[in-house]
């Protein structure tokens, strides 16, 4: 009862000078929602780029060419380049698809060009023809998601086979309602003066930002939509030499293993048994968890170091505190002797007004919280509402706008810590005070 009825009396005289307690606290309401603001886009950043990475699926991992002299040339002078027999070749490939099966698939595309075909009304359709991998295509699999049938694979870019998935787009473009696309054949005007025949393996939903980038406005018959042929089969029909080395290969864990660490060791024993015989350059393999992580851990280290900048402002405010607890005091001298006369002891006194001093500084800081959320949240929908307007593929990243609750519990921890602090020296001056001089004083 003792704390409640303090805690009340606290209250009652905040309410009692509402501006002069307004404009104490304001130095911990800057503070405070600064800090819950930043932090709050800070997590809200770090949040998007996990569930931007969740969406994407399956972890890619990356090569990264290292000279193994580098100190050694650069001490004498000499620079080795690295020369395209240095790069990825096809016999490694090769090697590790005979080591570990489709356990790693290469991720490979490139762009055929422009084709059309006509349906059963004569309409004459356009759309672009690309080529990928099947590491292409289960890395892009969240993005470009399969309704029926399969995506080309690495078979079929083997034996070159005149494979192709289509777009439920083109599939509304092309055939009755009725009609199911898998394994019918299409006849396309590959625009290089060359026909040729194409089975449907696959369908796959067309991607709503691509509607808005290729064709904006426009109806589904006018609509120009991706097509994806097998790898091989692109390069072959742009009479494109094979290739016997890959600059920068990526490789997709078909397995989807969670354990990226395990397969980027398993992956750098791999390469590094390769370019044994190799004595100038080496590779590096770097996992796209890897580099989200590091991507975390820069935004933790910029969220801090702004916090901490922005949380200077709590000392202000915690020195209005104990100036606006000083003068409370000088105002409630009489109270403060006629409790005292009537048995009142220090330690109540004492305790009275930390209390109000904390009471003070925790009203504030709540202030503070609810307009630092209101503050993160109108920049994160801000910033939502520009990407997805503006940024191409902003359909597969899922924007999340979450509030830090260690950062709201540490801020409110640290206000009670201010209203303890700053709140003492002027609690213990009012303990302190003589019950006489206080009864007489004016």
């Amino acid at each position: 009862m003792f704390i409640i009825e303090n805690i009340r009396l606290a209250f009652g005289a905040l309410l009692t000078n509402k501006m002069r307690s307004l404009l104490t606290m304001l130095g911990i309401i800057i503070g405070i929602s600064a800090v819950i603001t930043i932090t709050t886009i800070g997590n809200s950043m770090q949040k998007t780029l996990s569930n931007t990475f969740s969406l994407m699926g399956t972890a890619g991992y990356g090569v990264r060419y290292e000279l193994k002299n580098r100190e050694a040339d650069e001490y004498s002078g000499n620079y080795y380049d690295i020369q395209q027999t240095d790069r990825v070749s096809k016999d490694m490939l090769n090697a590790l698809r005979e080591e570990f099966g489709d356990k790693y698939l290469v991720s490979l595309e490139n762009s055929f060009g422009a084709g059309s075909v006509r349906n059963a009304k004569g309409q004459e359709l356009t759309f672009i023809i690309m080529g990928g991998s099947s590491g292409f295509f289960k890395s892009s699999e969240m993005y470009y998601k399969l309704l029926k049938g399969r995506y080309p694979n690495d078979t079929d870019s083997d034996r070159m086979k005149n494979a192709i998935m289509v777009s439920d787009v083109f599939v509304e473009q092309y055939f009755d309602s009725d009609v199911d696309p898998i394994g019918k054949t299409v006849s396309i005007n590959m625009m290089r003066d060359c026909n040729a025949d194409f089975v449907i393996v696959g369908v796959y939903k067309y991607p709503q930002d691509l509607m808005k980038y290729l064709d904006p406005g426009k109806s589904t018959m006018d609509m120009m939509t991706l097509m994806f042929i097998p790898y091989q089969t692109a390069r072959h029909l742009n009479g494109d030499s094979e290739e016997d080395y890959f600059e920068h290969p990526e490789f997709i864990c078909a397995e989807d293993e969670e354990d990226s660490e395990a397969n980027t060791r398993e992956l750098q024993h791999f390469f590094d048994e390769q370019y044994l015989t190799n004595k100038n350059v080496g590779v590096k393999i770097i996992s796209s968890k890897s580099e989200m992580e590091d991507a975390n851990k820069i935004l933790n280290l910029i969220t801090i170091a702004i916090s901490v900048i922005a949380a200077i402002s709590l000392l202000v405010g915690g020195i209005g505190v104990m100036n606006i607890m000083l003068v409370s005091i000088t105002e409630r001298t009489r109270e403060i002797g006629v409790r005292k006369a009537i048995g009142a002891k220090s330690s109540v006194i004492r305790t009275q007004f930390l209390i109000e001093s904390v009471i003070l500084s925790l009203v504030g800081g709540a202030i503070g919280v609810l307009l630092g959320i209101l503050g993160g949240m109108l920049i994160g929908y801000v910033a939502k509402t520009l990407l997805l307007s503006n940024v191409a593929y902003a359909d597969l990243v899922e924007i999340s706008i979450q509030p830090s609750i260690t950062a709201i519990l540490i801020s409110l921890g640290f206000c009670m810590l201010i209203g303890i602090f700053f709140g003492s020296y002027p609690a213990s001056r009012a303990a302190k005070l003589d019950p006489i001089e206080a009864l007489r004083y004016e």
